[in-house]
């Protein structure tokens, strides 16, 4: 009886923390602005990349949403999700977090390398905090796609002895 108390408590609080991690990652990107000494303006709709990963991070906090708005919240977020869900949330997660962190890496070496080119540093303009801020923003989605893999690894034995196979690992 503890262990299912204990089980129903971990899920919870790993689906929370997805939620939140999420949601933060939106909010980072989304106030994510930087102008130029010429007035020119880059936001996180100028990287096609960025837009790729708010998308992924709305999706999933949308998804809990959606489950908010049964009439057993509690219930809905718990026990909702199978385990192939989760799974194939974790991999959109995974693949969004590493073209996150794949991009701002590339755009940060190239514009420093051309900002070089002139005589400039790429620390002296505000695109610096622009970039760390899409970091940031991949971190924290990061962090929602391990919470997630966890959830999907912590369930995936309790399915199986449900289903009276022990599966490959847990013989």
């Amino acid at each position: 009886m503890a262990s299912k108390k204990a089980a129903v408590i971990v899920s919870l609080v790993l689906r929370i923390c997805t939620l939140f991690f999420a949601a933060g990652c939106i909010v980072v990107l989304i106030l994510d602005k930087a102008t130029d000494d010429d007035g020119s303006k880059v936001t996180f709709k100028d990287v096609i990349t960025y837009k790729y990963v708010v998308v992924t991070a709305v999706v999933v906090s949308c998804l809990y949403r959606e489950e908010a708005h049964s009439w057993s919240f509690l219930a809905n977020l718990i026990f909702s999700w199978r385990q192939g869900d989760n799974v194939v949330v974790a991999f959109v997660l995974a693949s969004s977090v590493g073209a996150g962190f794949l991009t701002t890496a590339e755009l940060k070496r190239f514009i420093n390398d051309l900002l070089e080119s002139f005589g400039a540093r790429l620390k002296d303009t505000p695109f610096e905090g622009f970039f760390n801020r899409g970091y940031l923003a991949t971190a924290l989605l990061a962090a929602a796609f391990l919470c997630m893999a966890i959830l999907s690894i912590f369930s995936a034995p309790a399915g199986n002895k449900a289903a009276g196979n022990k599966g490959f690992f847990f013989r």
